[in-house]
């Protein structure tokens, strides 16, 4: 008999502030993977040095990026992960610096849009953006941001958890339907297709 390979989900938190609503979102929804049998890892961006972006192009084509930061081993979670939960908090309608400058790194292995053998094909990306506004169209740019570079790179984007009106620390704990809906979305993640 067959045995399914057990699925590894990487958690990626993109706020300065940890034990906040992104970093407690995201904790949700790892906690929903590993209920579904997935190992599971977490990282704090902003305890890590990942520079901006220099769009030097020394990457390009299939080169290394210049820079000797931690990206070099977020990329080796990325690849070595079937499900990447990217947390960020809201901030002016956009992500957090710390967010920005990860994806923009994304870069050297992104390949272009005929590469058929892109480095992060086939991944399955959760996004978890608690947001200060109580209007869940503030992270539209985002979810946005996502939905198109997801595609770049061959990836997922299969699902978003967003949770308007949680803007001081540890308030998305008092949305149980949110909460409840961020571990849901982190079992499914892992299902098999």
């Amino acid at each position: 008999m067959h045995q399914a390979k057990t699925k590894h989900v990487v958690g990626f938190v993109g706020s300065p502030r940890s034990e906040g609503n992104t970093d407690i979102l995201v904790d949700e929804i790892l906690a929903g993977a590993k209920e579904a049998g997935a190992t599971v890892e977490k990282v704090m961006l902003g305890d890590l040095a990942v520079n901006p972006c220099k769009a030097c192009y020394a990457c390009r084509p299939g080169g290394k990026c210049i820079q000797d930061d931690d990206m070099t081993d977020l990329y080796e979670k990325m690849q070595a992960s079937d499900v990447w939960v990217i947390g960020t908090p809201v901030y002016w309608w956009g992500p957090s610096a710390q967010l920005k400058a990860f994806v923009d790194r994304w870069f050297e292995k992104a390949g272009d849009k005929n590469d058929q053998a892109k480095t992060f094909k086939g991944r399955r990306i959760v996004l978890a953006l608690p947001m200060g506004d109580t209007d869940p169209k503030t992270g539209r740019h985002i979810v946005g941001m996502f939905i198109d570079a997801l595609a770049f790179v061959g990836a997922d984007l299969f699902d978003s958890v967003l949770a308007p009106g949680a803007y001081d620390a540890g308030d998305v704990r008092a949305q149980t339907d949110i909460m409840e809906k961020a571990r849901k979305v982190g079992k499914a993640a892992v299902e098999i297709r």
